[in-house]
């Protein structure tokens, strides 16, 4: 049952991404519509992705976002540029005495298949599987990191009844620069298990 209705998914549904702001994002495909949030299945994507830690969470997303940004910047085996992605995907764990941000840039669709080894160790490549995610999307400029929590916190309650996604845990997603104050996209995304109804 499930499978019939993704296939009816995939060929009434148009693949949404892309582009966004002349950078490339993941395509994806609208699986389910609700008036809070929507259910997306994702294609096989290859993320660099690193682990920082630190008493300050805006300080270990500096620290992390540096080092994936000198990966695509150069600091590969290959010695190539590579072009920025977005989403930019974070997953955030509160400890007792710090935080661990876990950072994840997208690679190109070009590189996905044979991805530039990172001259960084701690900087991990891999093809994740495709996914389904529950997504809530939200506008403007995340000033508190609050609002995550309270964004996704919304997102949960919206699936309280549905025991298929994942909701301990959840990626703060963004799209935007930094210096870019107005027309921001924010997303928080919840893994939706798989052939689960």
């Amino acid at each position: 049952m499930w499978k019939i209705a993704l296939l009816i998914a995939v060929i009434g549904s148009t693949a949404q991404g892309c582009l966004y702001k002349n950078l490339e994002c993941p395509d994806y495909i609208v699986v389910e519509q609700h008036p809070d949030y929507e259910v997306r299945s994702y294609p096989a994507l290859t993320w660099a992705t690193v682990e920082e830690e630190s008493m300050l969470s805006r300080i270990a997303q500096v620290k992390a976002f540096r080092r994936l940004f000198k990966y695509i910047s150069g600091k590969n085996d290959k010695g190539i540029t590579i072009n920025m992605t977005v989403p930019v995907r974070m997953l955030v764990t509160d400890h007792e005495s710090y935080t661990a941000v876990e950072m994840s840039f997208m690679v190109p669709s070009i590189h996905a298949d044979n991805p530039p080894a990172p001259n960084d160790t701690g900087i991990i490549v891999k093809k994740e599987e495709p996914t389904l995610y529950a997504v809530r999307s939200f506008p403007g400029y995340v000033w508190r990191r609050g609002t995550w929590k309270e964004e996704a916190q919304k997102l949960a309650d919206s699936l309280k009844n549905d025991d298929t996604v994942i909701k301990t845990k959840y990626y703060q997603v963004g799209y935007d620069a930094p210096f870019d104050f107005f027309d921001r996209r924010n997303e928080v995304w919840m893994v939706k298990r798989a052939g689960e109804r």
